[in-house]
């Protein structure tokens, strides 16, 4: 009775460890993203930067930050130190077919003037896409990928195309950070499953320690 008691305290602890491992694991990276949010508004508020600027909520030109007179503004805040600039740590959100007012937008390189997204040291990305999730949010709605009029993202009037950005935990120094995809994953976590088939391999060890033991009584 006495090593029965101890090998199932041994195997509730193995298991309970396991599970915790797994919880940790599998939760802890997510809780790091989705820092960054946009909306459209007439004025950004403190801690919020002016992405760009757009003629209407719907079947919109775009204009540039400073340069435009368009009152509907995308602003984006909730990470540290968010800055429009195109160079260090940042991602071009879109290209505008004009300088100032009157643009349509572009995900690649035809348009010369770029409108870009940075956080300080953190991971930036941003892309087209169908639906922004994991962790990216969404600044606009764009009626294509290329010559294309804007809208924004409040599910009235909006376009199909997404435009998304990411903003999350700094690089490792000496390494690359992978950034989440915006589909999402359905990638398994291997540490965490790695952790419970170790839990496994102990316990099914432990049992057979025991029953070698009253084999040989």
């Amino acid at each position: 009775m006495r090593w029965g008691a101890v090998f199932a305290a041994l195997l509730v602890a193995v298991v309970a460890s396991a599970l915790c491992t797994y919880w940790v694991l599998s939760t802890g990276p997510a809780s790091s993203a989705g820092g960054l949010a946009c909306s459209v508004k007439a004025s950004c508020g403190v801690g919020e930067v002016a992405v760009f600027r757009m003629s209407s909520t719907s079947n919109a030109h775009a204009g540039t930050p400073g340069g435009s007179g368009y009152g509907n503004v995308v602003c984006c805040g909730g990470v540290t130190l968010p800055g429009t600039s195109c160079s260090g740590t940042h991602d071009t959100v879109l290209r505008l077919s004009a300088i100032d007012d009157n643009a349509h937008v572009a995900s690649g390189g035809t348009y010369s003037t770029e409108i870009c997204l940075s956080a300080g040291t953190a991971v930036v990305d941003c892309m087209f896409a169908s639906s922004c999730t994991g962790g990216y949010a969404c600044l606009a709605t764009a009626s294509a990928t290329n010559n294309a009029h804007v809208a924004d993202c409040n599910g009235v009037d909006d376009y199909a195309t997404k435009v998304c950005c990411y903003a999350g935990d700094p690089l490792p120094v000496g390494g690359i950070a992978e950034l989440p995809e915006v589909s999402g994953s359905s990638e398994p976590n291997y540490m965490a499953l790695a952790g419970v088939v170790a839990a496994a391999l102990v316990a099914l060890s432990a049992g057979a320690w025991y029953a070698r033991r009253r084999w040989n009584r």
